[in-house]
């Protein structure tokens, strides 16, 4: 009688523990959801240190959401050892641990401890904001079962501050940020992002998932719906003014391509989006012209794109694109031979680089004369100073030195997270005070040069690592769900805006996000 009441108990046992799990995938799912909205949407005092009040928001949520996750977590890693069952880490989760891990002996090595738990002042990326990175991954990747819900969530808010901001270039402030505000500083901040430069790091994060179901949705109600937000993305993104963001463009773009060449269908919708990306800044800068602010100043990419003849050029040879394929519709489409255009889009992008790279070099040693001399130099990109890419040569030159003087442990392990502006002023305070006066350079406006300084070789190798394992993953993996795709573009495009910007939270949590939901989709049906 006793061995069948301890034979009874196990079940019910088993069953206790296993309600752990949906439980903690709620509250999972109502934690992601709060930190898309909060972040998205709340400000303080408009647009007055509004980066740390997007960043107060997170935090308050991230606290109060992943305390329960865990305590639960402590549950089900409980029942899980219980059970026995196998661990199922992938290269990916590897590198994110070791992340981790890295970024906390940077702490020790840095020695700037205050400064590398929460990081610099308006920033707010030092070891918790790493940690809380780290979190939503793991998180997402083994408790993301309503990851539609939390896409929704992240695409309906980002949907909204894509609006806001087309209406803002307008002139028109449906929420009251331009109040008080003159031309010149309602130049500088768009929607509910504050910087320009911020809110671009939103958008090329957010704008992959909704190209992504307009390219692959089988559905068309996904379709259309992914058609709308892409289209209101694309009118942001070539009013944004933020050259960067074209950069992230191209290598969302490039990922897109590669995937498209494989069927008819694919192709045509993949003209399509070229066509409706074109048009959208043409009719952009049309209806900019009703009430435009006379102190906004295009960078160049966008004046191009709003004012170029070239783009007009770049929209009727899209327009014969679709034409082309729509006439030979009927025709057998041979996907294995035309492979090869996947290839030729990888190696003209990466020779583009090189070319671009080669030209800015030359160009900077006075290697050309004539008409191409004078329309190279025309151009500010092709000549590397101190005040290329808005300061970013004297910069990225200043980050190179300050590594290169670092000593072997801060070269390996770095000077903590977030802590380039505590090292830089402890040890090149006078050569800091004398380039930038009373502003701080909290980071190299580069993210990978900035994690090489802050978390060393070892770390930034691993958090390479992280992106490079994941898109890597995720475009093999694909076929199992589009939003792979959109994943992996949304990485590519979150690393190449990087190459000249920064982690910040307007950002990097959202590419987390999309990495724990392209694990979780890899894992789900993994054997």
């Amino acid at each position: 009688m006793s061995n069948k009441i301890k034979k009874a108990k196990n079940p019910s046992t088993v069953s206790e523990w296993v309600i752990v799990a949906p439980a903690m995938e709620y509250v999972l799912t109502a934690t992601m959801i709060a930190m898309c909205v909060a972040v998205a949407f709340y400000a303080k005092d408009g647009y007055h240190q509004i980066g740390n009040a997007k960043f107060e928001a997170y935090r308050i949520v991230m606290v109060m959401g992943f305390s329960l996750f865990l305590m639960m977590g402590v549950c089900h890693f409980a029942n899980f050892l219980w059970q026995k069952k196998p661990w199922k880490l992938s290269v990916t989760d590897g590198f994110v641990f070791a992340y981790l891990l890295l970024s906390t002996i940077s702490v020790v090595s840095g020695g700037f401890y205050k400064d590398a738990l929460w990081g610099s002042f308006g920033w707010n990326m030092g070891w918790m904001s790493q940690l809380s990175f780290v979190l939503i991954y793991f998180a997402l990747s083994r408790f993301g079962c309503y990851y539609r819900v939390i896409l929704a969530a992240f695409c309906g808010s980002a949907f909204v501050v894509f609006l806001i901001g087309i209406l803002h270039r307008l002139m028109i402030d449906p929420i009251g940020f331009y109040e008080g505000l003159q031309g010149d500083q309602i130049a500088q901040f768009l929607s509910t992002m504050g910087q320009a430069t911020w809110y671009a790091s939103f958008l090329v994060v957010a704008l992959p998932v909704g190209v992504a179901a307009f390219l692959f949705a089988e559905k068309r109600l996904w379709r259309i719906l992914g058609g709308i937000y892409m289209v209101v993305g694309f009118a942001s993104l070539v009013t944004q003014n933020s050259d960067s963001a074209y950069f992230a463009f191209a290598g969302f773009m490039l990922v897109f391509f590669v995937l498209c060449v494989e069927s008819r269908e694919t192709v045509s919708r993949f003209a399509e989006v070229c066509t409706l990306f074109f048009a959208t800044g043409k009719v952009m800068f049309f209806l900019m012209q009703i009430h435009p602010n006379p102190d906004l100043e295009y960078d160049f990419v966008t004046k191009l794109m709003l004012e170029g003849s070239s783009t007009w050029g770049l929209l009727a040879l899209c327009l014969v694109w679709d034409a082309f394929l729509y006439l030979r519709r009927n025709r057998a489409y041979a996907a294995v031979r035309l492979q090869w255009l996947k290839w030729a889009a990888i190696a003209g992008a990466a020779g583009g680089i090189v070319i671009m790279a080669g030209l800015i070099v030359l160009q900077t040693k006075g290697v050309f004369s004539g008409r191409i001399g004078e329309m190279l130099g025309s151009i500010s990109y092709f000549n590397w100073g101190k005040e290329w890419g808005n300061g970013r040569g004297r910069i990225w030159s200043f980050a190179v030195r300050v590594f290169a003087g670092e000593s072997l442990l801060h070269k390996l392990f770095g000077v903590g997270p977030d802590c380039f502006s505590s090292y830089t002023m402890a040890v090149y305070r006078e050569e800091v005070r004398l380039f930038w006066g009373d502003k701080v350079l909290t980071n190299a406006h580069n993210e990978w040069m900035t994690t090489l300084v802050n978390a060393g070789i070892f770390g930034v190798t691993a958090y390479i690592g992280i992106f490079v394992t994941a898109i890597n993953r995720f475009l093999k993996a694909w076929r199992k769900d589009y939003l792979l795709a959109g994943a992996a573009a949304s990485t590519v495009s979150y690393m190449a805006y990087n190459f000249f910007c920064y982690q910040q939270v307007c950002c990097t949590p959202f590419v987390f996000l999309l990495l724990g939901v392209g694990e979780y989709l890899v894992q789900k049906e993994a054997p």
